[in-house]
């Protein structure tokens, strides 16, 4: 990945990386709120050094209306 956050997969197709406030910044949330969604819907994140990065493919997750059973599970677990 190159410090634009962009990626090439192993098919060679171009992927986009967001940091948290990015993404935050473009849904004009506060990345406390981005953090709860993203724990909520079990988004896949990629750490890159000391940055956490959402791929453009996961953030139609992040509206999804019903969350994740993984999710919902885990809460009545812990």
């Amino acid at each position: 990945m190159n410090k634009s956050g962009i990626r090439i997969t192993e098919e060679g197709s171009f992927e986009q990386y967001y940091s948290i406030k990015r993404v935050a910044m473009m849904f004009e949330i506060s990345e406390k709120t981005l953090r709860r969604i993203i724990n909520d819907r079990e988004i896949e994140l990629i750490r890159i050094g000391g940055s956490i990065r959402l791929s453009e493919s996961e953030i139609p997750k992040l509206f999804e209306k019903e969350p994740s059973v993984v999710s919902i599970t885990n809460k009545f677990i812990l």
